[in-house]
């Protein structure tokens, strides 16, 4: 099992429309895809390119625009595991 520290964001950069490579301590790089699980509820707001780039570092290591919206690093660390669950929230958010 990865531990916590493993997972503390070091770096991230923007590198194409909604597409954020994360850098974590452990030296492990996720490059994800957020258009999959944006656009909707509290996540509307970016998909507008422009407050999408507003993303950075918050004090507590998670990734944050200006609004609040966030998403954890442990989230992000095991992506592959989570995304479907983003996925599913949005879907569910459309439905209602």
């Amino acid at each position: 099992m990865t531990s916590l520290d493993s997972m503390v964001i070091t770096h991230f950069e923007i590198v194409k429309d909604y597409i954020i490579a994360i850098t974590f301590a452990d030296k492990k790089i996720q490059v994800i895809n957020f258009e999959p699980v944006i656009g909707v509820g509290w996540m509307q707001s970016l998909k507008k390119r422009e407050y999408f780039n507003q993303v950075f570092l918050n004090d507590v290591g998670n990734l944050e625009w200006p609004e609040g919206q966030d998403f954890n690093p442990e989230a992000l660390y095991d992506w592959e595991n989570f995304e479907q669950a983003y996925i599913d929230d949005m879907t569910n958010q459309v439905a209602n």
